[in-house]
């Protein structure tokens, strides 16, 4: 089951005072006049600080305890590396002990996180796992939720498993830099993305960069979809590549420390900001993740030479030739003109494959139009000779096929809206076939 289609993991906040407020206003979804239902016994206690519960007469909650501290012990050290090569530690907790609380129980169960006395318990419900915040609430002057502490709830059915373990405490460790961040695509993103950092052995992950994520090319990366924010975990690999290693996830999170919502515009201005500092700004690079995500081995030849599932920073997991949705079916080019539109939210790309080229055609013109400043037109050219990249805003590459470096016969045409602030429309590019150069 932990590989069906329904692997929900989203943070629900219940809880009351000013942050009940900020739930209320859309920073995460919540079940209201919810009473309490598990009356919690533990279960076991980590090495670390934390404690798994579950609900008094469970047996199935019962005997899955000691699993769940075992999977947390193991990855607590490693997730809670200091910055820059970790998250750092959660903050502290005010009941328990200090020590942060686990509960293992039945998806209909609900559980009093510190909400229930304003009629918002907590229930794993469907998901795999949940994490709620919890006090301390430490917030901005004008009383705004801006760090938390955190209580996971575990979905004793089909989230005892490690890549819920970790992606759910990645969750906790987030609340400790900037709670708002969390309900955003960067949230679910890159707490899948720690399921590969910490080695699941789950890893259907990779299910929703397939069914998901890659026939969505066209939406906004930063589109709100819980689905697609678990596939969108690829632009961390990208991120953590490109910039030579994990650390530039982590520091993100200190990025995100200055949010004081979960508006989609404030949090891309300060991610705008952040890849500025590591010259990945989205206007110069954003085209190299398109590419990437065309999620085919071509060769060294086309850069950047990266893939998903290569290299250092990527994920094995991640299966070579899936690719997006084509803007139109593989198709033959024939003698004649072809425009394809370019209406594109904002950082998204669409893709079109050009598959064979017909015989009578003696070149190949491709030309971009109404693209610049805000979008990008690669063309990747196949001859005999292996793969060969042309960038294009506005303007035009012509291949000429009676020349053997020039004599294409495939084409992947990838065009872009890398602007971060608003969607675009009204561009195009055309193919052309000529009989003569």
């Amino acid at each position: 089951m932990s590989n069906s289609g329904r692997r929900w993991r989203r943070c629900w906040g219940l809880f009351g005072g000013t942050v009940l407020a900020w739930v209320l206003g859309g920073g995460f979804g919540v079940s209201p006049a919810l009473a309490q239902t598990c009356q919690p016994a533990v279960g076991a206690q980590g090495a670390a600080p934390f404690t798994v519960w579950y609900c008094q007469g469970d047996q199935t909650g019962q005997r899955a305890t000691a699993r769940v501290a075992r999977l947390l012990d193991a990855v607590w050290p490693e997730e809670t590396r200091p910055e820059p090569n970790g998250l750092g530690p959660p903050i502290t907790p005010e009941a328990n002990g200090g020590r942060i609380s686990v509960y293992v129980t039945a998806p209909n169960e609900t559980v009093d996180t510190g909400g229930c006395t304003f009629g918002f318990c907590s229930r794993v419900g469907e998901n795999f796992g949940v994490t709620v915040p919890t006090a301390p609430f430490l917030e901005s002057p004008d009383a705004r939720l801006l760090r938390s502490s955190g209580a996971i709830i575990i979905n004793e059915n089909i989230g005892v498993n490690d890549a819920t373990v970790i992606h759910e405490f990645f969750h906790v460790l987030q609340f400790a830099h900037n709670v708002p961040a969390v309900s955003s695509w960067l949230g679910e993103a890159s707490a899948t993305w720690a399921e590969y950092r910490y080695r699941a052995t789950d890893v259907s992950r990779v299910d929703y960069f397939r069914g998901a994520f890659q026939p969505a090319t066209r939406s906004s990366l930063t589109r709100s979809s819980l689905n697609h924010e678990y596939g969108a975990y690829v632009w961390f690999l990208w991120l953590a590549q490109r910039a030579g290693g994990d650390r530039a996830v982590f520091q993100l999170w200190s990025a995100l420390e200055a949010a004081r919502s979960n508006n989609v515009a404030e949090l891309d201005a300060l991610v705008g900001r952040y890849l500025a500092t590591l010259r990945l700004a989205w206007a110069g690079n954003f085209k190299g993740f398109a590419v990437e995500d065309l999620n085919r081995n071509l060769s060294g030849a086309v850069a950047p030479r990266l893939l998903f599932g290569r290299g250092a920073s990527g994920d094995a997991a991640v299966p070579l030739n899936v690719t997006p949705r084509w803007v139109r079916p593989p198709s033959t080019l024939n003698l004649g003109t072809r425009r394809t539109a370019v209406n594109l939210p904002l950082l998204s790309a669409q893709y079109e494959h050009i598959r064979a080229i017909s015989r009578p055609v003696g070149a190949v013109v491709v030309t971009s139009n109404r693209m610049k400043p805000w979008g990008d037109l690669v063309v990747l050219a196949h001859t005999r000779f292996g793969w060969q990249r042309r960038d294009l805003q506005n303007g035009s590459v012509t291949f000429c096929r009676r020349l053997s470096r020039q004599n294409v016969d495939q084409l992947y045409l990838i065009a872009d809206n890398h602007d971060d602030r608003q969607n675009r429309s009204g561009a195009s590019y055309t193919v052309t076939g000529k009989r003569t150069c």
